[in-house]
């Protein structure tokens, strides 16, 4: 097993930097990493916190599908992890899925991490204590010996083309974070777009809109006809799919030891027609 490269410095984190991307600054980076890989110990610090139960959640995600596959006979030789960040949904995707797994995501910088990360089986990232101070996390992923090809690229969501369709896509947290959410979702019902008739679409939403991302013309559901993003995704979806799963999914991003964000997605899982 290869020596785990240091992904982000511990003195990175305290660096006033400046990103096109809010996601690329390096204290961003530690706390997706931590999400997406740490353990209960690395994030906590204890057993018993009161957020410990949303521990976990690109595992989570990826058993969902799992799942849903099974029950649902669709096997998932090619699975495509949009919006995949540093890549944590992708590795635990990487378990089950036959063939291949590829993770996309707007960030250049979160691309170049989860694939230093993969290459090397691992790697160390600071992560922020209290004031100046710092500690160091260590990871390990699996080889890929030991499972599927595992790979990332920098890509749009909203205009995804590949000239082998996927059995399976997961679009974890991506929605509210693109500028036209309707579009992004329409090219998967397409029938030359990037999921294949059969195959399963699982999308992951805390439906957190902010106009920094999308105009409020853009957003799914309705005030003045009291329509909510869950009931207007439905909608959205009737035409080309089947509404196969849906359950709500927390999950946290650690801050420091005494400050977390928390947000529980809504999850569904949808059968193309």
């Amino acid at each position: 097993m290869k020596n785990p490269p240091v992904l982000i410095k511990g003195d990175e984190l305290f660096l006033n930097e400046i990103a096109e991307d809010h996601y690329e600054t390096s204290r961003d980076l530690s706390k997706y990493l931590l999400m997406h890989y740490g353990s209960p110990e690395d994030v906590f610090e204890s057993p018993h916190h009161p957020l410990a139960f949303a521990h976990g959640y690109p595992e989570r995600i990826s058993r969902i599908l799992q799942s849903v596959a099974l029950d649902k006979g669709v096997t998932v030789s090619r699975a495509l992890d949009v919006g995949c960040s540093v890549g944590g949904v992708a590795h635990a995707l990487s378990r089950w899925v036959d063939t291949l797994v590829c993770g996309v995501d707007a960030s250049a910088r979160s691309i170049d991490v989860a694939t230093t990360l993969t290459q090397n089986e691992g790697g160390t990232f600071g992560v922020v204590q209290q004031g100046p101070y710092s500690r160091y996390v260590s990871v390990r992923v699996s080889g890929p010996e030991s499972g599927p090809e595992v790979g990332f690229e920098v890509g749009d969501a909203c205009d995804l083309h590949y000239e082998e369709q996927f059995d399976a896509v997961i679009l974890s947290n991506v929605l509210d974070r693109v500028a036209h959410p309707g579009e992004c979702l329409r090219q998967f019902e397409a029938d030359d777009g990037p999921l294949r008739r059969g195959g399963l679409l699982l999308i992951a939403c805390p439906w957190s809109w902010y106009p920094d991302y999308s105009r409020p013309e853009e957003w799914f559901g309705s005030a003045r006809d009291e329509i909510t993003s869950e009931d207007d995704l439905k909608t959205r979806m009737s035409g080309g799919f089947t509404m196969v799963h849906e359950s709500d999914q927390p999950a946290v991003l650690r801050q420091n030891p005494r400050e977390y964000d928390y947000f529980n997605a809504h999850v569904t899982v949808w059968e193309k027609l």
